[in-house]
């Protein structure tokens, strides 16, 4: 019996530590596009040797996962995409993304679906953006082989 444990153990510590080795490590992000208007474009990318999981932003497991941090004359903004969203339907979707390729994912702060300081956003030259893209760990992450784990990238406003 105690053999049959350590077995099961072992088993699902490997499984966990590979899956964990692989999601952390296999994403990357890079502003490819910031405007006045608080509109940006990040890609997506996977720099390793194997196709990459992304969960799709119309479910719960992969919606409300982006951030973005101005910093402007010494003060902070924090600004995170709305987590109190509806689905009428829900399931564990993802999208692939090929090995050594990307995808861009574009994201408007004055779109309605983003909380944070009130009124008009817009970005400044000299402006600093951090943007952040925070995918917490769930069991159907090792399930599927999704990715998950925190990346950031930050750029400055022209």
């Amino acid at each position: 019996m105690k053999l049959c444990c350590w077995l099961v153990f072992a088993i699902f510590a490997g499984t966990v530590g590979a899956a964990e080795t692989r999601a952390q490590n296999a994403l990357d992000i890079k502003v490819v596009q910031a405007s006045r208007s608080a509109k940006m474009k990040v890609n997506i990318v996977n720099p390793s040797e194997k196709p990459l999981r992304i969960w799709k932003d119309s479910n719960s497991w992969g919606a409300a996962r982006w951030r973005t941090l101005v910093l402007r004359n010494g003060e902070l903004q924090t600004f995170y995409e709305n987590p109190d969203q509806d689905f009428t339907v829900n399931g564990p979707t993802f999208d692939d993304i090929a090995r050594g390729s990307h995808s861009e994912k574009s994201m408007d702060l004055n779109d309605g679906s983003w909380r944070g300081p009130k009124g008009k956003r817009v970005f400044m030259p000299g402006d600093t953006l951090v943007i952040i893209y925070d995918v917490p760990f769930t069991p159907e992450c090792l399930k599927l082989a999704v990715w998950y784990g925190v990346a950031a990238t930050s750029t400055v406003v022209r």
